[in-house]
């Protein structure tokens, strides 16, 4: 008797066991990295409606420090339960994720939807397939202080090299720093290469650099680290630069003591209230006025691990997320413009002008050097830019550091790469 007992407690017992394996096998789990309070408020808004629109769902919402997510994600992806959907800057190592296998085809998604005419596809293409949802795109621009300028007698925000130049000298005449700059952050100091390299060869000349196709001794490059050097040698840049990250510098600018920033779009979200009226936006000074306009523009998006255990709820919140509501929602909360082409962009003063500089870029643009060239190839640089900021006397040895990185950089990604055909589905 007390063995037919003992087995029922067992059944009863694996029973319970099952039920929650299942309501956990069942329950969607996100994750998304965030870096500020607008961010981490966007997020909670965007999966609540999703609730309130799929109440037969079951959400579990993780909000991660962006910098900590990006560190734990490998593990993640390769163990037995990653997150079914989470965020990450749609680039190389997006691409990356997917010839490794860690992410989700999602080409019958697009195929489903029409994306082709709602997103820009390349963004989440590897080969002939799809791997992402963008949700947000963010160009790249200087943010200056009107009040600051005026007090150095500057009218305006420079609009050429000379205009910079000239800005400068006035700015550290009057005691002000010319230009905050967060030198410990990889993307801030990046954007500096980003923009003169853009702005001194063109759009194919630096896409042909990111994609490791041109050499970092081609005179175009040491033309471009020139032009960078008379900014350094002008003393446009914080002296503490090196010392300072995107937040440090961003202090200077509240606070009245920098004039300028270079920053994405998203940094609007974090300027405070009292001193929004003073800061606006303007696109990267020209340097070649007969190139045709080309932008570093971030875009960012949902991916879906392959090893997901709920991929059609994850497919569910990817469908909603990807309306033109949402999409507006969620960019407008972000300080930055949404991915769907279709949604409308809010009518704010920095928003429309950011909107400008993105659409008469047209189709030059790229992600940027921190995201848009292979790991290796992205720490060394960032290192680089890092170094010359120093230490712009070793130009040449620096340059030479970069092209012997190029050439193994790009071959080391084509020989770990797994083909995306072969990606793992559960």
């Amino acid at each position: 008797m007390s063995l037919i007992h003992g087995a029922r407690a067992l059944v009863a017992a694996c029973a319970i066991c099952l039920t929650t394996v299942a309501a956990n096998a069942g329950t969607l789990s996100i994750q998304f990295g965030v870096a500020e309070p607008a961010q981490r408020e966007a997020f909670t808004a965007l999966v609540n409606d999703f609730r309130a629109a799929n109440p037969d769902v079951e959400v579990r919402l993780a909000l991660m420090d962006d910098a900590a997510q990006r560190q734990s994600l490998p593990a993640s992806l390769a163990g037995d339960a990653p997150p079914d959907v989470f965020n990450g800057p749609a680039g190389d190592a997006m691409r990356a994720q997917a010839r490794r296998g860690e992410l989700d085809d999602l080409s019958d998604l697009w195929k489903a939807n029409t994306w082709w005419n709602t997103f820009p596809a390349t963004v989440a293409s590897v080969g002939d397939r799809q791997y992402a949802v963008p949700y947000q795109v963010y160009p790249w621009g200087l943010f200056f202080r009107h009040d600051v300028l005026e007090r150095a007698g500057l009218r305006e925000a420079p609009r050429d090299l000379s205009g910079l130049l000239t800005a400068c000298s006035k700015l550290r005449r009057a005691g002000f720093t010319p230009i905050a700059l967060g030198a410990r952050d990889g993307a801030a100091v990046a954007a500096w290469f980003d923009f003169i390299d853009l702005r001194a060869n063109g759009f194919d000349f630096h896409a042909q650099l990111l994609d490791g196709k041109a050499s970092y001794n081609d005179s175009n490059v040491r033309r471009s680290f020139l032009m960078w050097r008379q900014l350094i040698d002008a003393r446009c840049f914080d002296a503490n630069a090196a010392a300072l990250d995107s937040r440090g510098a961003q202090s200077l600018l509240f606070a009245g003591r920098a004039g300028m920033v270079l920053a994405g779009t998203v940094f609007s979200t974090d300027i405070p209230a009292i001193v929004r009226p003073q800061v606006d936006f303007v696109r990267f000074p020209t340097i070649d006025s007969g190139l045709a306009s080309s932008e570093p523009v971030s875009t960012d998006a949902f991916l879906v691990a392959a090893r997901a255990r709920n991929k059609a709820e994850a497919r569910r919140f990817l469908s909603f997320a990807a309306g033109s509501a949402q999409q507006a929602k969620l960019a407008r909360a972000l300080g930055s413009l949404p991915a769907n082409r279709y949604a409308p962009v809010a009518g704010s003063v920095l928003d429309l002008d950011s909107y400008k500089v993105l659409s008469e870029a047209k189709a030059n643009v790229v992600s940027g050097y921190d995201r848009g060239v292979p790991a290796d190839m992205a720490r060394a640089g960032v290192k680089a830019f890092q170094d010359f900021l120093a230490q712009p006397g070793q130009m040449y040895p620096i340059l030479d550091r970069l092209d012997a990185t190029r050439a193994t950089a790009y071959a080391a990604v084509e020989q770990a790469a797994v083909p995306v055909h072969a990606a793992r589905k559960n």
